[in-house]
């Protein structure tokens, strides 16, 4: 079930109206679909039953639907990394972290109150590029004396090379293997999570 329902997603993921300018995909339309959130959220967690858990993350904003479709599965609370520190927040630990893929500096923010110390912690991200972001994230809960349980993304992006990928250790359901603006061609396959 998992599989044919991946390989629907792959098709939907293919549609060449999704390619943005600058080789990007447009995903909003399938990550606002509540019942394929609640499928995908399903993938994760299986991925993840049995592991020692406590709360699921992610960055702020489009990963959000599938975080919260996840911990739901899992029975779990979700915790929401800032890109911004919001003054409603209290407190918060910010870093600065490299954008695997364009090399740029970000900040990311996570209250004080949000996470308990030596938490086991579970990322889960709409795409992942390079990795940078969820290496921002793991390096973010360092700060916390926080551990990364795993790490769940929807869709990455074939296109890195390995050497480049910031992260090695993750499960995936959709690779990317092309998006060609050029030639107005997308080129997607089920993910790392039906190798294993």
């Amino acid at each position: 079930m998992a599989l044919s329902f991946v390989k629907r997603l792959c098709v939907q993921l293919e549609q060449t109206d999704r390619i943005l300018p600058g080789g990007y995909l447009y995903m909003s339309d399938l990550l606002g679909l509540p019942s394929l959130m609640e499928q995908a959220g399903k993938i994760i967690a299986t991925a993840f039953y049995g592991s020692e858990i406590d709360v699921v993350m992610t960055v702020e904003t489009k990963g959000i639907p599938l975080a919260y479709a996840t911990a739901a599965q899992l029975g779990l609370p979700v915790v929401l990394v800032r890109r911004d520190h919001q003054v409603t927040e209290g407190s918060a630990v910010s870093i600065n972290y490299v954008s695997g893929s364009h090399k740029s500096i970000h900040t990311m923010s996570l209250s004080r109150r949000a996470l308990k110390e030596k938490s086991r912690v579970l990322i889960v991200d709409d795409f992942m590029k390079a990795g940078g972001t969820v290496r921002g994230m793991v390096d973010l809960l360092g700060e916390f004396n926080a551990e990364v349980a795993g790490v769940g993304v929807l869709v990455e992006s074939g296109a890195v090379e390995t050497e480049e990928r910031l992260l090695h250790d993750y499960v995936s359901l959709v690779k990317l293997s092309e998006v060609d603006s050029k030639e107005r061609r997308i080129s997607a396959h089920p993910g790392n999570y039906f190798s294993s």
